[in-house]
């Protein structure tokens, strides 16, 4: 099935508004932007009806409108990925901005021993192998933070930050297998660590 991930085999015809795929066992999934999408309409909606403040939480993707009814931003917690449920390693404070985690601890099985989780490298058809076990982004538009915290996990945390530092308007946080935490200067103004266990290195 390797064979069918190409996205140069997709011909979009702008005029026509249509989309063919040139092998018939082809399908495009749109999973990766899905729920950021679907966040960022909900904002729009929010938005239209006059609605000041509000969290949107679709499960790794979590937009906040506004301050708090107090005044203050919102403190949105970033999942230790070593835990389930609502366990953080820290925190960010933001108004008006989109929180989009990818990470490997959400779905995944355990074969002989491995862990195999849901982010593929479309090289091998595999999960990623890399140090990586999250990447959280901050970003105005949710959409942007879906496409972009799989792409930085694909990366990994050089290459990754090397793309994010050089776009404008978003954020990142890379969190390791040991414990260490990389951050943009703009994820670090917003962001408070609460779990000793992680440490943010330079």
């Amino acid at each position: 099935k390797k064979a069918l991930i190409d996205y140069n085999k997709i011909q979009i015809d702008e005029s026509k508004k249509s989309i063919f795929l040139k092998d018939s066992n082809m399908i495009i999934d749109l999973g990766a932007i899905a729920k950021g999408y679907a966040a960022d309409e909900i904002v729009k909606i929010l938005k239209n009806a006059e609605v000041s403040s509000a969290i949107i939480d679709l499960g790794g993707n979590i937009y906040v409108l506004g301050d708090k009814i107090d005044g203050t931003p919102w403190k949105v917690g970033v999942q230790n990925p070593e835990k389930s449920g609502s366990d953080t390693i820290g925190f960010v404070s933001v108004s008006n901005k989109s929180i989009v985690t990818s990470g490997v601890y959400e779905r995944y099985f355990e074969q002989d021993g491995k862990n195999y989780h849901h982010i593929l490298s479309p090289d091998t058809g595999y999960p990623y192998d890399n140090n990586i076990l999250g990447v959280s982004i901050l970003s105005n538009n949710s959409i942007d933070g879906d496409s972009l915290s799989t792409t930085l996990f694909a990366l990994g945390v050089d290459e990754g930050l090397k793309l994010i530092n050089s776009l404008d308007d978003v954020e990142a946080i890379f969190i390791t297998k040991n414990h260490e935490l990389y951050l943009t200067n703009g994820f670090k103004k917003a962001f408070t660590l609460t779990n000793n266990n992680y440490e943010i290195k330079e």
